[in-house]
């Protein structure tokens, strides 16, 4: 019992460590001590407070390129590859849009290479995602942003920089001698916007069609006043909007009566078979047309020019508002999935 009693105030007797490394004497009262074990703690945890918060500050920087970064290069390989850009400067757009490319395909390079540079799996990770995120952003910028300038903007631009010509009879012309011609299309080739008389209407008794999977259609824009000597150089065209087999012609407005104007056809892709569907009218109709002009029939042009810039720009909203949900589903998955594999402590 004397050896146990002894082993105890030795015990009593030894020094007490607190977690900041400091000393309590063993004589402290127990009040002191409480005092000090409270502050400790207290001090421990504002610490951890102050680390997690500071965490959470400089991964919230990483989190946000990943959704912005690839979006914006999205935006702006898109709209250079869409707009007055692409037109006015190709070449530079050309060069802008593949150096952006060479960029991305170095940054993945290097991303896709730092697993054999002894980088660790988790600092890895982040540049491997940005890397896939910007290629993807480029890739789709540019084919997406393409296709909207070639089926939307570029025919608009186009019709812009071509001539506007007004009434215009299309039947016959008359020269400074006196003598009334046939109107001719090679008088008329840089026309984009044409204004025809307010005889001209659409002869659907002369329309013809040329199925090559789809139907193109033509009709011949006249002045019904001619009787002999007249040109059937103007033509109202359409795809699928008439018969295969028997006179028919519904394209355009061609049941508005104030309907008396022409829109240049701008897809050249198009005019090979419209081209064939005249041939198959000049034939069948007994007529000539030397030198065609294909146009969609219409009461404002303007405004039809509008529509089609319109299209334009609203695929340019619709792509923004999807590509900004998907780059920012793409990024939470992205870090879950990091979150899940990788230190908390990191991405937490």
């Amino acid at each position: 019992m004397a050896e146990m009693d002894d082993e105890q105030k030795n015990v009593k007797k030894m020094p007490i460590l607190l977690p900041d490394g400091e000393t309590i004497p063993s004589g402290s009262s127990k009040f002191k001590l409480y005092g000090a074990l409270e502050e400790a703690a207290n001090d421990e945890m504002a610490d951890q407070h102050e680390k997690l918060a500071r965490r959470r500050r400089i991964n919230c920087v990483p989190a946000l390129n990943a959704l912005f970064l690839p979006w914006v290069m999205f935006l702006v390989v898109f709209s250079m590859s869409s707009f007055a850009f692409h037109y006015t400067m190709p070449l530079v757009v050309l060069l802008f849009n593949g150096s952006v490319t060479l960029f991305c395909l170095f940054f993945a390079y290097t991303s896709f290479k730092a697993d054999t540079m002894g980088v660790p799996a988790d600092r890895a990770f982040y540049p491997t995602y940005l890397s896939v995120a910007f290629l993807s952003a480029v890739t789709f910028g540019w084919l997406l942003g393409d296709i909207n300038f070639w089926f939307h903007m570029q025919p608009c631009y186009n019709i812009e920089h071509l001539a506007t010509y007004t009434n215009v009879d299309p039947s016959t012309s008359t020269m400074r001698s006196g003598q009334q011609v046939p109107t001719r299309g090679k008088r008329y080739q840089d026309a984009g916007k044409v204004y025809f008389d307010h005889n001209a209407i659409v002869d659907v008794s002369r329309s013809m069609s040329f199925k090559m999977g789809d139907l193109y259609c033509v009709a011949p824009i006249v002045n019904p006043n001619c009787k002999k000597n007249c040109g059937y150089d103007f033509w109202a065209v359409g795809v699928n909007c008439c018969a295969e087999d028997t006179v028919d012609f519904r394209c355009g407005e061609y049941n508005n009566p104030s309907a008396k104007n022409g829109l240049r056809l701008m897809h050249d892709e198009l005019r090979p078979n419209f081209r064939l569907a005249v041939l198959q009218a000049e034939g069948v109709h007994k007529i000539t047309s030397t030198h065609p002009i294909f146009f969609y029939w219409l009461h404002d042009p303007v405004k039809e020019m509008n529509h089609m810039k319109h299209n334009g720009y609203k695929g340019f909203v619709i792509l923004m508002i999807l590509s900004f949900f998907g780059y920012m589903l793409a990024a939470a998955f992205s870090l879950n999935y990091a979150r899940q594999k990788f230190a908390p402590s990191m991405y937490d």
